[in-house]
């Protein structure tokens, strides 16, 4: 009776394992309407899975899942020498989408970083090319120029580059100094030459009115009966001579 009671008791401790082993093996995973799976089996690629719950064992098959949806790649900020050999420091925001995830896991080992590296060498690419004025003056032409430039890429495969901008252009506390000073000398020039401007327009129209009363003399009594008018009650001394 002790025997039987010992196989029984080994027996189900031999089965409690094996389910905890079954349970350990076992995988589950939930694809969202928004993720795409890709499965593997023994290696080799077989599928790509759409929205669901699955099971697999995690010794023969493994299921790596991809968020579809747009997402947003940040590029730390990156010291790099225009073509004057100003350092500016520079730092972007990479908008992409995953379109074949196949691609994704058999091209690269890792595609996030792929693709920051592949945009911080276009960035130097361009930023090297101008100087530091037109880095500062065309913010918008530097944008498409380096996502046309990762864009030409050709081992940049399945995903998809939506949006390449500059978050931040940051210079040294000496250069800023220096490009402000610029800016403000810059600013008094084209005020001075308004001014100048402003003055000649205003002589050369006294110089035609003085011309026009030299030649027309009843202009000169017509402008002083007019100054009397909107005098307000003042009064003047008319010489007559």
């Amino acid at each position: 009776m002790f025997e039987i009671i010992l196989k029984t008791g080994l027996t189900l401790l031999l089965l409690a394992g094996s389910v905890g082993i079954w349970r350990a093996l076992l995988k589950s995973v939930t694809i969202f309407e928004y993720e795409r799976g890709v499965r593997f089996h023994n290696g080799k690629l077989t599928e790509v899975a759409g929205p669901g719950k699955y099971r697999y064992f995690s010794t023969t098959t493994r299921i790596e899942v991809f968020d579809m949806r747009p997402q947003i790649l940040q590029i730390n900020g990156q010291e790099v020498l225009t073509a004057d050999n100003v350092t500016v420091k520079i730092s972007l925001a990479v908008g992409y989408r995953v379109i074949d995830p196949k691609v994704l896991l058999t091209q690269y080992n890792d595609y996030a970083e792929y693709v920051y590296t592949t945009c911080q060498l276009k960035l130097r690419e361009v930023i090297s090319s101008i100087e530091m004025d037109d880095v500062l003056s065309s913010r918008r032409t530097l944008n498409e120029a380096i996502k046309e430039l990762v864009l030409q890429e050709g081992s940049l495969v399945g995903l998809e580059i939506i949006s390449l901008d500059i978050k931040d252009m940051m210079m040294s506390a000496e250069l800023k100094k220096v490009f402000t000073e610029v800016v403000r000398t810059r600013k008094e020039a084209l005020a001075s030459l308004e001014k100048a401007r402003g003055e000649t327009a205003t002589l050369r129209s006294l110089a035609k009115a003085a011309k026009m009363i030299e030649n027309n003399p009843e202009l000169a009594k017509l402008r002083l009966l007019h100054t009397i008018e909107s005098s307000q009650g003042n009064t003047f001394m008319i010489d007559g001579k």
